[in-house]
C-alpha cells in the first residue's frame, strides 16, 4: 500500500523540508540528530503528511507551505512514537532498535520533548496555529495515553472505552492533518466538517487494523513480537471480542503484568485462532464505509482519491 504513490506526494520535497527543520537547529548534538533522521527517515508510512497534502486539493494554496505543514505533521507523530516506545518498554521500532535501547530513557524522553518543542516552534515561525491546533491539540494526545495507561490489564474495558481511545490516540491526528492541509488551502467549512468525519472514521479503521496485524502479522514485517500490546497490557479490539469467548475469557482474565511468556503465547494463539480477528475487521470496515458516507455531498474532482484510499486500506496486510 503506497499511500505517496496514490495520492501523487512529493516525497523529495517533503523529504527536504523534514529535513531541513532538523538541520535548521545547529546547536542540536550530531547523535541526536542523526538519529531523529534515521527514525524519520525509516520505513513509516508517512499517512499524516500525506492527508495534508492530500487535503489541500480540495482548495488552492501555495505548495511550499503545505509541505511545511505537513512535515511538522511527521514529526509530531514521531515525537509521539519515541514516547509511546518508552511506555510500552518496545525494544523494536520498524524492525530496528528503538532509541531508548541506544540512549537510556532519560536522554530520549528529552529528544522527543525536544521534537514536540521544535514543532510548537515552528507552528508559531510559519503562523500555522489556526490550521495545526483547530482541530488537534496535544493535550488529547496525551489524555488518551494517560486513559491507555490506567486501562493496562482492565480486562472490563468497554468497547465505547476503546473507540474513544483509539479516536483521541490515533483518529484525532490524522483528521487534523487532512483538515489542516483543506483549511490552508481555503476550503470551506462545510467541506472541511466533512473531511475532519472522514479522517476520524479512517483513523479508527486504520487503528484497528493496526491492533489486528498486532496479532496476525508476521514479526519480520511488523517489526515487533507479535501479541506485543496484550503483553503490554493494552486491551485492543481482538481482546475485547475474545473476552466473550467463554472458553478463551478466563485464560485471558488471568494475564497480569508478570505472567509468564508462555501464558501470554497461549493467549495470543487463542485469539488469533478465535473469531475475534473476525469481528474486529468486520468493525475496521464499518468505520470504513461511515468515513465513506461522510463525503458522499463532498462535491469536488479529487473525492475519488479519498475513495481509492478506502478501498487500499480495507486491503491492508502491514
Amino acid at each position: 500500500m503506497d499511500l505517496v504513490k496514490i495520492c501523487h506526494i512529493d516525497k523529495q520535497l517533503l523529504d527536504e523540508k523534514i529535513k531541513n527543520f532538523l538541520d535548521q537547529d545547529k546547536e542540536l548534538n550530531p547523535k541526536y540528530r542523526n538519529q531523529l533522521s534515521s527514525l524519520l527517515f525509516s520505513s513509516g508510512k508517512r499517512l499524516r503528511p500525506t492527508f495534508t497534502v492530500l487535503g489541500s486539493y480540495f482548495g488552492s494554496a501555495d505548495k511550499d507551505k503545505i509541505y511545511s505543514l505537513a512535515a511538522i505533521f511527521e514529526m509530531i507523530h514521531t515525537a509521539s512514537l519515541i514516547h509511546d516506545d518508552i511506555i510500552d518498554k518496545a525494544d523494536l521500532r520498524r524492525g530496528n532498535k528503538t532509541l531508548h535501547i541506544d540512549n537510556g530513557v532519560y536522554d530520549t524522553i528529552i529528544l522527543g520533548n525536544y521534537l514536540v518543542l521544535l514543532c510548537s516552534e515552528y507552528v508559531a515561525k510559519y503562523e500555522f496555529e489556526d490550521y495545526y491546533y483547530n482541530f488537534f491539540n496535544i493535550t488529547d494526545l496525551c489524555h488518551s495515553e494517560i486513559i491507555q495507561q490506567s486501562l493496562l490489564f482492565n480486562f472490563k474495558i468497554t468497547f465505547k472505552e476503546y473507540i474513544h481511545k483509539t479516536k483521541n490516540k490515533t483518529a484525532l491526528l490524522i483528521a487534523a492533518s487532512l483538515v489542516g492541509g483543506a483549511k490552508l488551502a481555503n476550503v470551506e467549512d462545510h467541506e472541511l466538517t466533512m473531511l475532519y468525519n472522514y479522517g476520524i472514521n479512517l483513523g479508527i479503521s486504520f487503528q484497528i487494523i493496526d491492533d489486528i496485524l498486532d496479532f496476525t502479522q508476521d514479526k519480520n514485517n511488523l517489526g515487533k513480537p507479535n501479541g506485543a500490546d496484550l503483553i503490554n497490557g493494552n486491551v485492543t479490539l481482538p481482546v475485547i471480542f475474545a473476552l466473550k469467548n467463554k472458553k478463551i475469557s478466563p485464560k485471558i482474565r488471568k494475564l497480569t503484568k508478570g505472567s509468564s511468556t508462555t501464558d501470554f503465547n497461549k493467549c495470543i494463539e487463542l485469539i488469533i485462532n478465535s473469531n475475534a480477528i473476525k469481528k474486529s475487521k468486520r468493525v475496521s470496515k464499518n468505520y470504513l464505509k461511515r468515513a465513506k458516507k461522510a463525503i458522499k455531498k463532498l462535491k469536488h474532482n479529487q473525492k475519488t482519491i479519498l475513495y481509492d484510499l478506502l478501498s487500499e486500506l480495507e486491503k491492508r496486510t502491514y
